[in-house]
């Protein structure tokens, strides 16, 4: 019967380097194997991505996270799908203390199909919200580049949210659908880290703070129950996915016009009064 040091062995370079670049979804003992594997040929084990640094906190997460989904996916990918770590459950990193036993079936990969999230322009898109600020606000520095950071946070994670929530409604969600969004809700988490400082800004980026705000604690809660509701569709008819959805889309209207996802208008809630 062969060894986990053995299946460790039949593995490629590029299956090894992922090990060890996503420590936080795999035994630490199956990270140090394949870490010493690649040693043994002669390979550094790659490093984790490193987190770039801005004001807005003391640890910081990228902007842009790439989604460790496309670098994880698109690293071991074909043209038709992708390697995916067949035994872990729902995705959740492995508790470092829980003591396993490696064997050959539990290093086993399958190939699934997925549709890798897009990288959306995020840059573009803060420019185009600081432009639509008043120049009166936009005169400290300092403050104006805390919006910038919190605009650049706040859109890698609302982008990355609708194209999930979108191939959703469209049917087209993937069979990581549940993985993609626990990937989102972390992109989420950074803007959760720098929103909970203070900030001074002026009267229009404090409503916009507010909006994306409110908009991010909605789309946190929908990631969370979407993937219970994805089986028949039982969102379309959630009231409690419905409501937070249409005030998404309130709360974004006063943000930009269209979706830079889906390139439709974001729909404002219209009060009607009868007299």
């Amino acid at each position: 019967m062969p060894t986990a040091t053995d299946v460790l062995r039949a593995k490629t370079d590029a299956e090894l380097q992922f090990f060890v670049a996503n420590p936080g979804y795999y035994h630490p003992d199956l990270v140090a194997a394949a870490g010493q594997e690649l040693r043994r040929r002669g390979l550094a084990p790659a490093p984790p991505p490193a987190l770039p640094y801005d004001d807005l906190a003391e640890e910081a997460a990228p902007s842009r996270r790439g989604l460790l989904l496309a670098a994880g996916l698109l690293g071991l990918a074909g043209a038709g799908g992708a390697y995916f770590w067949a035994s872990r459950p729902a995705a959740q990193p492995l508790a470092a203390a829980r003591p396993a036993r490696l064997s050959p079936d539990s290093l086993k990969l399958e190939t699934v199909e997925a549709r890798a999230i897009p990288n959306f322009d995020v840059d573009k898109l803060v420019a185009e919200q600081v432009a639509g600020i008043p120049a009166a606000e936009k005169q400290k520095p300092q403050e104006l580049r805390q919006f910038k950071g919190l605009c650049r946070r706040f859109w890698a994670a609302e982008t990355q949210t609708e194209f999930l929530t979108s191939q959703a409604h469209a049917g087209q969600a993937g069979p990581l659908f549940a993985e993609q969004t626990l990937l989102a809700r972390q992109t989420w988490r950074d803007w959760n880290k720098a929103v909970v400082y203070s900030y001074r800004f002026g009267p229009k980026m404090k409503d916009q703070l507010g909006r994306m705000a409110s908009t991010a604690s909605s789309q946190q809660h929908i990631l969370a129950n979407f993937p219970a509701l994805l089986d028949g569709r039982k969102f379309l008819t959630d009231k409690e996915m419905n409501a937070r959805e249409a005030d998404v889309q309130d709360w974004l209207a006063g943000l930009r016009k269209v979706s830079p996802v889906t390139g439709k208008a974001y729909k404002a809630t219209v009060l009607q009064i009868k007299l």
